[in-house]
């Protein structure tokens, strides 16, 4: 009996949320190294680290918001706009463009997030709107062409696209912002407010958490790494456009919750956050050896957010599902 009870312990939803991730990580290494030996090569580690360092910065950002129990389907269209001023300022204003770039995505943010509390749309809805107005404005301002960042101005982009020690600059960057949010997280009472808001905004609000200011802030947060990714693509690629950022927002959402955060908020964290990008990186490199059509790949993203949220979400404080 007493053997019965510890395994149903360790069968629970909860500690299936801790630990598949990084099981289904060591799995899916040992599968992907036996079809292709020459992955494990450092090189090429530290190559797919780099290329995933754009999906991380914007997968933190997400993950305050889905910790708050809420969703930001902005943030594609968020780091292309943000792309798209980078490269435009980048010969007027050097270094600044990228800044003016992030304090573009930081606004972008704010205005969700007191549409959100102040207007009282679910924050779906809210992202939703500003998702088809950042889209437009991203077309409009580009002319729907690519904008390229010219011969001379390219010097600018080296803090993103050189290396230091064999690793890109990027990885620094991503590793950086990692620390920051994981401070945030843990150790100020921004990240305690923004978990309890997620388990229980009622029970928050009872116990004093300014409810308004945390949501405003955690929306600010999400926008302004959403942009700062959008640098980032636009960096790598020498120039900004409106598709730059397509396909991100599925896959940072899927970060998110195959790293073992709940969807219903309260419950996860950027570390596991980093884990479900390694995931989806690896994932990457399984489905294009076997040679999955990459549109096919949007769908089986689609498939795996469904059960990670399946596995995820906490059913018991949730009485009606709509």
């Amino acid at each position: 009996m007493g053997l019965t009870t510890k395994l149903s312990g360790v069968l629970n939803s909860k500690s299936l949320v801790k630990y598949m991730p990084p099981i289904a990580l060591l799995l899916l290494v040992i599968v992907v190294s036996i079809g292709s030996p020459r992955f494990l090569l450092p090189a090429n580690l530290i190559g797919l680290v780099g290329m995933s360092s754009t999906l991380l910065v914007m997968g933190l950002g997400q993950t305050f918001i889905i910790l708050l129990g809420s969703i930001d389907l902005s943030i594609a269209p968020v780091a292309a706009m943000a792309s798209i001023i980078a490269a435009m300022l980048l010969p007027i204003l050097g270094y600044w463009a990228f800044v003016i770039a992030v304090i573009y995505g930081s606004i972008a943010g704010l205005l969700n997030g007191l549409l959100h509390t102040k207007a009282k749309i679910p924050s779906f809805i809210t992202t939703l709107g500003s998702m088809g107005i950042w889209t437009g404005a991203a077309f409009i301002l580009s002319n729907a062409t690519p904008i390229t960042v010219s011969g001379e101005n390219i010097r600018y982009l080296s803090w993103v696209t050189g290396t230091t020690f064999g690793i890109q600059n990027v990885v620094f960057v991503a590793f950086t912002v990692l620390l920051i949010t994981f401070i945030l997280e843990n150790y100020t009472p921004f990240g305690r407010f923004v978990k309890a808001i997620g388990a229980g905004e009622r029970a928050a609000h009872t116990s004093g958490v300014p409810i308004d200011q945390i949501k405003i802030l955690a929306f600010v947060l999400c926008g302004t790494l959403a942009a700062l990714a959008g640098v980032f693509l636009s960096a790598r690629m020498a120039g900004g456009s409106a598709r730059m950022a397509d396909g991100f927002l599925m896959k940072a959402i899927a970060v998110v919750v195959l790293g073992g955060s709940a969807i219903s908020g309260g419950m996860g964290g950027v570390l596991r956050t980093l884990i479900g990008v390694l995931l989806v990186m690896v994932l990457d490199v399984g489905m294009n050896m076997v040679g999955i059509n990459p549109w096919f790949q949007q769908t089986i993203y689609g498939i795996v957010v469904i059960l990670a949220v399946a596995l995820t979400i906490d059913r018991s404080r949730m009485d009606i599902i709509k």
